[in-house]
C-alpha cells in the first residue's frame, strides 16, 4: 500500500523478519523519524524509498492515526467536484 502525504511518500508491505508486522519506507527520513522515531530506521535497497523501519501494527495504526490528525481539509475545496 502506498500513502502519500504533502511531505513524503510511504510504502507499507509485510516485514519479511517479523511476522505480524511490517516494514514502512519512505522517501523522506524526517517523516519516518518523526512518525516512528523510537525504532530503528534503516536504509532500503529501493531508491524510490531508500529509508524504511519495521513496526508492529499497533504502532503503525497510532501513526495513521497522528497522519489523520494533520489532514488540513481546507485545502479540499480546490478538489470539490460538483454533481452533475
Amino acid at each position: 500500500m502506498i500513502l502519500q502525504t504533502s511531505t513524503a511518500q510511504f510504502l507499507i508491505k509485510n516485514c519479511e523478519t517479523n511476522v505480524g508486522c511490517v516494514t514502512i519506507s519512505s522517501d523522506s527520513l524526517e517523516e519516518l523519524n518523526r512518525f516512528f522515531g523510537s525504532l530503528q530506521i534503516t536504509p532500503s535497497c529501493d531508491p524510490c524509498f531508500p529509508h524504511a523501519v519495521c513496526s508492529c501494527k499497533q504502532e503503525f495504526s497510532n501513526a495513521l492515526i497522528l497522519m489523520v490528525k494533520e489532514i488540513d481539509y481546507s485545502d479540499f475545496s480546490e478538489y470539490y467536484l460538483s454533481r452533475f
